[in-house]
């Protein structure tokens, strides 16, 4: 298991509204390193050592890390930049507390899935089980996640999902972005 030092710091207030976003392809076949993530009015810088990471290809193909597991998805440009279609993930657990790790699966999973459904606390008055608020339901397609690209140039990016900013830098070209991606076992029998 990969353990960090905490060296993670609050960098920052509010997000400020978001400005139409910048559609380029500057940004596809780069690798991307995630920098800090901004939820509500906390910033937590992203130390390098936690390597998460962001790579979109020419065909359509995202790949993405928290540090923790990897994301595989697809995307399709945008008038304001990129809508993603989340898909498999590795399901390691991440036991610990470190806060830039914590902010980079939390950010992460925003940008490639959306929010988490809300699960009610207990079976209604009826006695029927909890249920998630805002999952799709079942048998439905799932909606992408709309991602506003506020900043992109050839050394930065930065994007806003799910009531989160990301920001990143070019670490270099795309590395894994076409490498056989993760199997997708969710018509799997358990």
């Amino acid at each position: 298991m990969r353990t960090h030092r905490d060296t993670s710091a609050t960098v920052g207030d509010a997000l400020p509204s978001a400005s139409p976003g910048v559609v380029s392809s500057s940004y596809v076949e780069s690798h991307w390193r995630l920098t800090a993530v901004t939820e509500g009015s906390v910033t937590t810088a992203i130390p390098a050592s936690i390597d998460a990471s962001l790579e979109l290809a020419t065909d359509g193909t995202v790949l993405a890390s928290d540090g923790v597991n990897a994301i595989n998805g697809t995307f399709k440009a945008t008038s304001e930049g990129f809508d993603i279609y989340g898909g498999p993930t590795t399901l390691a657990a991440y036991g610990g507390n470190d806060p830039g790790v914590l902010a980079a699966e939390s950010g992460m999973g925003l940008l490639m899935s959306g929010p988490p459904p809300v699960w009610t606390a207990s079976p209604d008055a009826s006695g029927a089980p909890p249920i998630a608020s805002g999952a799709p339901p079942i048998d439905s397609e799932a909606s992408p996640v709309h991602v506003t690209v506020l900043a992109a140039s050839p050394e930065l990016l930065t994007l806003q999902a799910s009531g989160a900013r990301l920001a990143f830098i070019r670490t270099g070209p795309a590395e894994e972005v076409n490498a056989t991606p993760i199997p997708d076992n969710s018509s799997a029998p358990l």
